[in-house]
C-alpha cells in the first residue's frame, strides 16, 4: 500500500435562516455553499403560482454577489419544517409549473440552484390518510422537472431528507424510491441528522457507522453496496445542527463533529467525502463561532490518504 497527499475540499455548507446575523458575516468563513431558507409558494386568486421569497432577505439579495466572489454557492431551500401537505397539495399535477417559477426566481436572483428541504412526513406515509397526496411521486416529478429547467454544470439541485426518510423501517424508507427514480437529478442529499431522537445518535453508530454492519442510515450503511440505497459518498453531506438551541435534539460540539465525523469520514473517504452541513447561521454563540472557523479548517486540510497500488 502507498500513500499519497491530496488537499480535498468537501462541501461546507451552511444554512441561513435566523437573521440574528447578517449574511455579508457569511463572507468571513470558509463555507463552500449557503442555503438561504425558505422559498415557499401559494396559489393567487388567478389560480397562478407565486413564489414567497424568504423575507429576512429583502434588503440582503446584493450581499449574494460578495458571497459569489469569493467562490460561494448560493442555493435557495424550498418548502422546510413549517410547509405541510396542505401546502404542497395545491402544487400535485403542476410540478412542471412550479418548476419553471423557481428556476425563474434563481436566475433573477443570479443564484447557484435549489434545495429541496421536504419535511410533509404524512405524504411519505405507507398508508396515507384520505386527502393526503403521494409526496414520492410529487418530489421525483419535482426533481425532474426542476433539473430540466437547471441544468448541469451550471446548477446544483440538493435535497434534504431527514435520516429515518432512507430507512425501511420507517413506512418502507419512502426516499429511497424517490432517489432510485431521480438520483441523476440530484446532486447531493444532506441527510438531517436531528430533530429525529433515537436516530441522531449515537454518533458512531447511527451517523457515522463505524461497526463492520453500519446502521442502515449512518453515511456509511448509505454509501454500502449491499444496502438499501448504496448512493456516491461524494453525493452524501451530512447535516447536524450548529448550536443546542437550532435543534430539539442532535446537537454535539464542534469538537465532536471534527473528532467523530470528520475525521473518521475523511481517513476512509478521502477527497469523495461529501461534507458537513450546518443549521443555522450565527456568530452569537461559541459554537457558531467555531463552526464557522474551525470546521472548515478541519474539513480542507492537507492529509494523507490510502491508496491501493
Amino acid at each position: 500500500m502507498n500513500t499519497f497527499s491530496v488537499t480535498a475540499k468537501p462541501r461546507f455548507i451552511i444554512y441561513y435562516n435566523s437573521d440574528a446575523s447578517a449574511l455579508l458575516d457569511v463572507t468571513q468563513a470558509d463555507y463552500t455553499h449557503v442555503i438561504l431558507s425558505f422559498l415557499g409558494a401559494d396559489i393567487d386568486k388567478d389560480n397562478t403560482i407565486v413564489l414567497l421569497p424568504p423575507k429576512k432577505m429583502a434588503d440582503q439579495w446584493d450581499t449574494v454577489k460578495a458571497l459569489k466572489a469569493r467562490g460561494v454557492k448560493v442555493l435557495i431551500s424550498f418548502g422546510g419544517g413549517l410547509a405541510k401537505s396542505k401546502d404542497y397539495k395545491q402544487f400535485v399535477g403542476r410540478e412542471d409549473q412550479l418548476a419553471t417559477e423557481i428556476a425563474a426566481f434563481i436566475r433573477t436572483k443570479n443564484l447557484d440552484g435549489v434545495d429541496l428541504d421536504f419535511e410533509a412526513s404524512d405524504m411519505l406515509h405507507k398508508v396515507r390518510k384520505a386527502g393526503v397526496a403521494d409526496g414520492k411521486s410529487f418530489l421525483i416529478k419535482l426533481t425532474k422537472a426542476l433539473r430540466r429547467e437547471l441544468p448541469r454544470p451550471v446548477f446544483s439541485i440538493s435535497h434534504a431528507p431527514q435520516s429515518p426518510y432512507l430507512n425501511p423501517e420507517w413506512h418502507e424508507g419512502p426516499y429511497l424510491d424517490v432517489l432510485e427514480a431521480s438520483g441523476e437529478a440530484i446532486d447531493w442529499i444532506t441527510v438531517q441528522y436531528y430533530n429525529n431522537p433515537g436516530q441522531d445518535g449515537p454518533v458512531d453508530t447511527k451517523v457515522v457507522g463505524l461497526k463492520k454492519d453500519a446502521y442502515r442510515t449512518s453515511y456509511r450503511g448509505l454509501v454500502a453496496k449491499d444496502g438499501a440505497l448504496a448512493w456516491p459518498s461524494e453525493k452524501i453531506v451530512i447535516g447536524k445542527p450548529v448550536y443546542k438551541a437550532d435543534a430539539f435534539s442532535g446537537h454535539i460540539s464542534p469538537e465532536d463533529i471534527i473528532k467523530l465525523i470528520i475525521h473518521p469520514l475523511s481517513a476512509e473517504y478521502g477527497d469523495v467525502f461529501g461534507g458537513i452541513a450546518g443549521w443555522q447561521f450565527s456568530t452569537h454563540t461559541e459554537d457558531h463561532r467555531d463552526w464557522n472557523s474551525e470546521i472548515g479548517k478541519a474539513l480542507f486540510q492537507t492529509r494523507t490518504i490510502p491508496a491501493n497500488n
